[in-house]
């Protein structure tokens, strides 16, 4: 029954295991692209675990009892959220959220509790983090610009907060002030409209691309113009999070005027480690677990 009712609020029409421990990635459309499963079910079949993710498409007025069925559903152990639903199930689950979680307002991971309830946390900053470090060095006195207002963006900033140091700054842009109101969590980070990026552009270090722009029905917009990124300082490092498609526009713009860029490939790999020990009760493994996901074979 609960089964049949979980399937009835899919839109892709996966089918849900029966009788065997399953993990999924749920989004507007995760179907269409999402790593995750890839990541994880290759772990899953070297680690020699009868258990596999699946990506499952949702209709945002559908979520809630969609959460509702799998909190239900014993065989269902946890997974991965993804856009645009990580502030919305953090809502739905209250305060059955990390810590940290709470802060920044948005989960993009679920998994089962001692009580077996579902419980939400955030693995995207610390997963962004160690992506850009990866590439680009220290990130401590950097001056940065992050565009976007979503969970994705209130994950990174929590996390850089802490990285950049008091020699450093953040400035969020956004199209309006409301969805700004976050920032003030974060002594001296600093808030601008998105109309005004053109003014200020020139004075950041690294440009962090939060938003959808570049990706699924919004693959040809750009967060900033090819005119604008021709003018700009090519010292500044630029790191959009989207990984599918790559190179975004923006991205295959700013190569061409000789920016040294990262795409969000790595951070969701470096996320997907974290949230796979999350859901899997295995954080004393993220090296093994980094290895087999890494693992083509």
């Amino acid at each position: 029954m609960i089964k049949n009712n979980i399937e009835n609020l899919i839109e892709n029409k996966i089918r849900i295991p029966q009788n065997k421990k399953f993990c999924a990635i749920i989004g507007s459309n995760p179907s269409k692209g999402a790593r995750s499963p890839l990541l994880w079910n290759r772990t899953f079949k070297q680690m020699k675990k009868e258990i596999r993710m699946i990506p499952i498409d949702c209709k945002r007025e559908k979520l809630v009892f969609l959460l509702k069925a799998l909190q239900e559903n014993d065989n269902f152990i946890g997974g991965a959220i993804a856009a645009p639903y990580k502030e919305k199930v953090a809502e739905w689950l209250n305060n059955r959220i990390t810590k940290s979680s709470k802060k920044i307002g948005a989960v993009n991971c679920i998994f089962r509790d001692r009580s077996k309830f579902l419980i939400g946390t955030n693995t995207d900053g610390e997963g962004a983090i160690k992506s850009i470090k990866k590439k680009f060095g220290s990130i401590k006195n950097k001056k940065v610009l992050l565009m976007g207002t979503g969970g994705t963006a209130k994950a990174i900033t929590a996390y850089l907060f802490f990285e950049i140091g008091k020699g450093g700054s953040i400035t969020i842009a956004g199209r309006k002030y409301k969805k700004l109101k976050f920032c003030k969590l974060y002594p001296k980070t600093k808030v601008i409209l998105w109309k005004n990026i053109p003014k200020f552009v020139n004075d950041f270090n690294m440009i962090i691309n939060c938003t959808t722009l570049g990706w699924d029905k919004k693959i040809l917009k750009s967060p900033i113009s090819k005119k604008l990124l021709s003018n700009m300082p090519k010292s500044i490092k630029i790191f959009d999070v989207i990984y599918d498609p790559s190179p975004t526009i923006f991205l295959k713009n700013s190569i061409k005027e000789g920016f040294d860029v990262l795409n969000g490939l790595d951070m969701n790999m470096q996320q997907a480690v974290i949230a796979f020990a999350k859901v899997n009760n295995m954080t004393n493994k993220l090296d093994i677990i980094k290895k087999y996901m890494n693992n083509k074979k």
